[in-house]
């Protein structure tokens, strides 16, 4: 429900609304509150013109006003002037400083989705009536992916849009679980590319790209290579990649035998779990469709896993106000179709 604007103060100090229900009105009361109500909301909204909604919106993104200022191709000044009349506006702080960024308030975070769908129909309104073409698009999207993600989906995807949309681009950011939906709902990125847990809330869109499974990997030669019991497997190093729950879900798996993967290095990327496992008999467990350009590329060996395949959806999230979005619909087009070849391949 969409809340109403505040009112200003009357002269007593006190607000539209500030009377006490159990007060009664008499008809001359009723209209006068009425009048006074539609006088202040169409003041509320002469203070907001739309170049004040693309500033928050830009402030929104980039965290920074010198980084917003860039964006927009305005100077610095000129958005922190633009800042300050938003925090009279909507009577709150909006954005705070921490280090070098700009942290948005629970009252921005509370407008992201309502700027951002105010934007996007404004754009639909004074966009020419003519189909999309990305070749004559001008925008940069984020997507939060683990290094996995962006070794299989975001580097192919680049390279498909580049002869399409050149000046499309897209860009990789960290993928942190806990804090994946805010960054949709406040703008900081516009994908999110993850590969199991529960329903997000209503206004975050879902797209199963593809299902994938996970297989471990280890050097040629390895003393596992030949098909071992599941003791033996769970009892061997493993190497534990930060921003991939494989073994988390391999120990599900396991968890019938009352076995538990024996972690042996928990590292920061899968580079750092690559090299660990090409000098050592540690093994790494990855996505399969990983999985195969690791083996192609560094001569890695498929090691069996003694219990059924883990398989699970790889999933496209965005924030349902870029719905209507047409240049972000066409690069989840283009994703999608990535996603079907990867699949067809595997």
């Amino acid at each position: 429900m969409r809340k109403r604007p505040r009112s200003r103060l009357d002269a007593s100090g006190a607000g539209l609304g500030s009377r006490s229900p159990c007060q009664n009105l008499s008809a001359d009361d009723n209209m006068h509150e009425v009048n006074s109500f539609q006088q202040n909301y169409c003041m509320h909204l002469k203070e907001v013109d739309a170049n004040l909604l693309v500033t928050l919106d830009a402030l929104l993104v980039d965290a920074s006003v010198t980084r917003a200022a860039a964006r927009l191709g305005r100077s610095s000044s000129a958005i922190s002037h633009a800042l300050a009349k938003l925090r009279e506006i909507f009577a709150d702080e909006l954005f705070v400083r921490a280090g070098q960024k700009l942290v948005p308030t629970a009252k921005a975070i509370e407008l992201a989705p309502t700027v951002h769908v105010i934007l996007a129909g404004m754009e639909s309104l004074l966009r020419p009536s003519k189909p999309f073409d990305p070749s004559l698009a001008m925008r940069d999207f984020s997507v939060a992916a683990s290094e996995a993600a962006e070794l299989i989906l975001l580097q192919p995807l680049r390279q498909r849009l580049k002869p399409l949309a050149r000046s499309v681009r897209v860009d990789w950011m960290p993928f942190h679980r806990e804090d994946n939906i805010d960054a949709l709902r406040n703008g900081r990125c516009h994908f999110v590319i993850d590969i199991e847990g529960a329903l997000p809330a209503p206004d975050i869109r879902v797209l199963k790209l593809f299902d994938d499974k996970l297989i471990t990997l280890a050097r040629d030669g390895h003393p596992l290579e030949r098909r071992k019991t599941a003791g033996r497997f769970a009892a061997a190093d493993h190497i534990e990649v930060n921003s991939l729950p494989a073994i988390d879900l391999i120990n599900r798996a396991l968890a019938a035998e009352k076995l538990a993967c024996n972690v042996s290095a928990r590292v920061s990327s899968v580079l750092v779990a690559l090299l660990l496992a090409l000098n050592s008999d540690a093994l790494i467990t990855v996505p399969a469709s990983l999985a195969q350009v690791l083996a192609k590329q560094f001569g890695l060996v498929r090691i069996h896993q003694p219990f059924g395949a883990v398989a699970f959806p790889v999933r496209l999230l965005w924030h349902s106000s870029y719905d209507r979005d047409e240049c972000h619909a066409w690069v989840r087009g283009e994703l999608s179709a990535l996603a079907r070849e990867i699949a067809g391949a595997a």
